[in-house]
């Protein structure tokens, strides 16, 4: 039990997370125009490399990419004989996307602050960003599939590529800071979910062993 509550720990501490950046970046003037000022340094100029770089980063989060990581992390896990790793996987970018995507939804018809970067300037997306939650959301889901030895490789490729993409939405204008936080919080709430269901069928199955193994003995007494 106490395995479980690690993690479970980490999904209400991340959900609390998502809440409290939502309710600073919706309801906090200062907030909003500190959020406005920090996009307004991330800004690249048109036509740059910078817009270039970024303009190739973005597709990575992707519905297509997202959907090719999806199988390939089921398909790693599979063929390890893990099928409740897979299937981890595949609650990690399910639930993590759609959330975001109900999110956006939810919270689409509330204004943000654009008065630094002024409204016609400004193509924004939506809080949270759906490209750093699919990229957040791939990297947790290979963390359950590969083996235990390149974990480690797996969460600084992870790092790597969710600040790339943090980056990206950002130099190219499309989301607030703000937005790409709360893309994490999201990611990492699936994830810790994801590991506390692991967890807790691994807990059981461990219970039911020494219960078959007795019943196996009585038997054969």
């Amino acid at each position: 039990m106490r395995s479980v509550r690690a993690p479970l720990a980490g999904c209400l501490a991340c959900s609390a997370g998502l809440l409290f950046v939502a309710l600073l970046a919706y309801g906090a003037g200062t907030v909003q125009r500190l959020d406005a000022r920090v996009l307004d340094r991330f800004i690249v100029t048109p036509g740059s490399h910078a817009e270039s770089l970024a303009g190739a980063i973005v597709p990575a989060g992707d519905v297509p990419v997202l959907l090719l990581m999806l199988a390939l992390a089921c398909t790693i896990g599979l063929l390890r004989g893990r099928p409740r790793q897979a299937a981890a996987a595949l609650v990690v970018i399910a639930g993590a996307n759609l959330m975001t995507q109900a999110l956006k939804v939810l919270l689409s018809s509330h204004p943000r602050l654009q008065t630094i970067l002024g409204a016609e300037q400004f193509r924004w997306d939506g809080f949270p960003s759906g490209h750093v939650t699919a990229v957040a959301s791939i990297a947790i889901a290979f963390a359950f599939v590969v083996p235990r030895r390149l974990l480690p490789a797996v969460a600084v490729i992870g790092v790597g590529i969710v600040t790339a993409m943090g980056w990206a939405v950002l130099a190219l204008n499309w989301h607030y800071p703000t937005d790409a936080l709360g893309a994490v919080f999201v990611a990492g709430a699936w994830g810790f979910a994801a590991l506390a269901g692991l967890r807790a069928l691994e807990g059981e199955r461990s219970r039911r062993a020494p219960q078959l193994g007795r019943r196996a003995a009585i038997s054969v007494k």
